[in-house]
């Protein structure tokens, strides 16, 4: 394969009709306005969630997702759901149903399609036990090669200690997270402009990479790789910062043992950075080895010509095909 997309959201066919069943009423449903299908959440006051949305076909629709890839011109992806079916304030037991099934539905999907199709599954993260449980399940039983998690848990940060079970279980069963974020707390600042996206997913991406380093998750599980959405963020452009900030507080240097630039081995990111000098600047600081192909399909914030935009940036034959596929068939162990 010599293009694959890690950030390609789906939605199963088997979980979207149960949820037009009723199955996960609690939680979600869906309303029709006008001949239209429209997603509804029933989240708690305090939760940030995006707008009722419309359902999108090309979410569920396989035809419809294989004629994406091939005007993206890839010739694979990563199939993961999107981040408002991460679902992390409900129980702990409905969580764990949703993403029984989410996974399944996953699972199916990528069997079906083999050659163009590699599943990246959800998990119940609002308890760590059970998403471990459900990490092993997804490897061991169905075949997923890695989890898109949120860049927060419904609130608390990826360094919380009841989550270390998670990373340690990804770690050892080697899948890759793909961290995909979503806004949390005040966001009264960003409401105007679509800012709640534009600026607001970038500085979540970038608190997350930070708190999983300076927060000790890395230094616990050495053998853990993450993967950081649209480009990174703003995490990549200000690692010197760490850096400096490791050297002269001592919040940081009197309790990690090495400085954060020392753990970005584990750490990858997306090309969606819809500019061309930027993405050669994540591409020159990260390592040719550490950027892999993100599309966002099928939304309107995502890149319509991946494999163009990273022939753009003139790295060279061979470092033009890590990025386009050879990184992310290492990770995924696709080879």
């Amino acid at each position: 394969m010599e293009s694959i997309d890690v950030h390609f959201h789906v939605v199963p066919p088997a979980f979207l009709e149960a949820v037009r069943r009723g199955t996960f009423r609690q939680v979600m449903e869906l309303q029709r306005r006008g001949g239209r299908e429209f997603t509804v959440y029933h989240a708690p006051a305090n939760v940030v969630v995006e707008p009722d949305n419309e359902v999108d076909p090309r979410l569920s629709d396989e035809r419809l997702m294989l004629e994406g890839l091939d005007r993206r011109r890839l010739d694979a992806a990563a199939i993961g759901p999107s981040p408002g079916q991460f679902f992390y304030w409900a129980d702990p037991d409905l969580g764990e149903r949703i993403a029984r099934l989410m996974n399944g539905g996953i699972a199916a999907l990528a069997k079906a399609h083999g050659e163009r199709m590699v599943g990246l599954g959800t998990l119940p993260m609002q308890d760590g036990g059970r998403a471990a449980r459900e990490l092993e399940r997804g490897v061991t039983q169905l075949g997923l090669r890695g989890f898109e998690i949120c860049t927060h848990i419904n609130g608390r940060d990826l360094d919380d200690p009841g989550l270390l079970p998670v990373f340690e279980a990804a770690a050892r069963l080697r899948a890759p997270l793909f961290l995909h974020p979503q806004n949390w707390g005040e966001m009264r600042r960003l409401r105007d402009y679509h800012l709640w996206n534009l600026v607001g997913f970038r500085t979540e991406t970038a608190l997350a990479a930070a708190r999983l380093i300076v927060g000790g998750v890395f230094e616990r599980c050495p053998d853990l790789t993450v993967i950081l959405a649209h480009g990174g963020g703003y995490f990549p452009y200000q690692i010197g910062r760490l850096d400096h900030g490791y050297r002269v507080r001592p919040e940081l240097h009197d309790r990690l043992p090495r400085r954060p630039s020392e753990y970005l081995g584990g750490i990858y990111c997306d090309s969606l950075t819809h500019n061309a000098p930027a993405l050669r600047f994540l591409v020159d600081r990260l390592g040719d080895d550490h950027v892999v192909i993100g599309t966002d399909y099928p939304f309107d914030m995502g890149d319509e010509t991946p494999v163009e935009t990273v022939r753009a940036c003139g790295l060279g034959r061979e470092r033009e095909a890590r990025v386009l596929g050879g990184n992310l068939t290492r990770l995924l162990r696709l080879g």
